[in-house]
């Protein structure tokens, strides 16, 4: 096999497992742990592979998560449950503004 169609196969299958992790990340899926891991590697991920589009996947899940906490807050009886679910809700964010920007750049 030469070097070119191993690459493309490469990247088709690495880009349909980035998809559905991305997904996976903005629907909610497993539990605050896992998710962190998944988002550490994308953002690793998304260096190595711009074409990929992983940084819209990043904002996108920033969105949903600030989101999702936003309904906990709603729910939140006590102030200090509730300051920090505002401060997470603010970097999640702060970090889709970040990607926002980063997309609006390129």
């Amino acid at each position: 096999m030469t070097e070119e169609p191993l690459k493309d196969q490469r990247t088709q299958i690495l880009s349909g497992v980035v998809a559905t992790l991305l997904e996976d990340l903005k629907s909610g899926a497993g539990d605050k742990d896992r998710r962190r891991q998944v988002e550490e590697w994308m953002r690793t991920l998304a260096e190595k592979y711009p074409e990929f589009h992983i940084e819209s996947g990043l904002r996108d899940y920033y969105l949903a998560e600030a989101e999702r906490l936003r309904a906990d807050f709603e729910k939140a009886a006590e102030l200090t449950e509730k300051l920090a679910l505002g401060r997470s809700i603010e970097g999640f964010l702060d970090r889709a503004a970040d990607y926002a920007k980063r997309i609006a750049e390129k």
